[in-house]
């Protein structure tokens, strides 16, 4: 559920460029201006390089800005990140993972780092593995764990901190449908029962339908579009979010009012 004015993200006029070579720069985010709200699950969606990654990676802090500002849980990316990193969990498209620690070695390992007392994640790793359907491999090394196995490692090792936002970069990669079901109904309850705040990357669009409140649409570093899945399709004229999506990205087939 979305609490209207419990703003926890917010940018204004959010810009990255990246130099290539001395005379060629790239607009990695034109002038974004975003706000998500405490307790729903925000979809961010674009193709390969339309600044996903980069939006993510200034809101916790692993970029900079070169123009704008971002706020995260009232705070300034720039000057409180320390802060910010404490209440947010992120996990990459690439995370990685320590083969040779059992999984809940893994879940243990990374809480100790944040001063989380060993009692406290005993129960949580209890929790989390049992959530994931992993608590009956918990004594095996990741290393003879599959891919989708190892994916769900990640999404409870990201959630071992308790973060007010989690950061979630194709969380179901590599999940087989069961596993990828198990995620998908996690993220509705930490949204719903404990208003934990969720952006999310995928290019599932029956995924995003399925869990986000509202979505963002980027196009080569601007923000063309945003508002609730049914929102977009009838304010377009689209019959679904891909028709939605692809007719905004191309330019082709959208008939609505127009992009932001």
């Amino acid at each position: 559920m979305v609490i209207e004015g419990d703003i926890v993200i917010r940018t204004e006029g959010l810009t990255k460029i990246f130099e290539k070579g001395k005379k060629r720069e790239v607009r990695a985010l034109d002038n974004v201006d975003l706000e998500i709200h405490r307790g729903e699950v925000f979809g961010l969606l674009g193709t390969n390089g339309a600044g996903k990654t980069t939006l993510i990676r200034i809101l916790v802090g692993l970029l900079t800005p070169t123009e704008g500002r971002a706020f995260v849980l009232g705070k300034d990316v720039t000057e409180d990140i320390d802060y910010i990193r404490e209440r947010v969990g992120l996990l990459p498209q690439e995370a990685g993972i320590y083969d040779r620690l059992t999984a809940r070695e893994n879940l243990v390992y990374y809480g100790g780092l944040y001063g989380i007392p060993e009692e406290d994640l005993e129960k949580r790793a209890d929790r989390l593995l049992q959530i994931v359907g992993l608590k009956d491999k918990e004594d095996y090394q990741v290393k003879g764990f599959s891919g989708g196995m190892k994916r769900k490692v990640l999404v409870a090792r990201a959630l071992v901190i308790e973060p007010e936002i989690l950061f979630l970069d194709e969380p179901t990669t590599a999940i087989d449908t069961l596993g990828a079901r198990v995620v998908r109904n996690l993220l509705k309850k930490l949204s719903a029962e404990e208003q934990r705040t969720i952006i999310l990357t995928t290019h599932d669009l029956n995924e995003v339908k399925e869990l986000c409140d509202r979505v963002g649409i980027l196009n080569e570093g601007k923000l063309i579009a945003v508002g609730k899945p049914s929102q977009l399709e009838e304010k377009f004229k689209a019959a679904n979010l891909e028709e939605v999506f692809t007719g905004l990205v191309t330019g082709e087939g959208v008939y609505g009012e127009g992009a932001l």
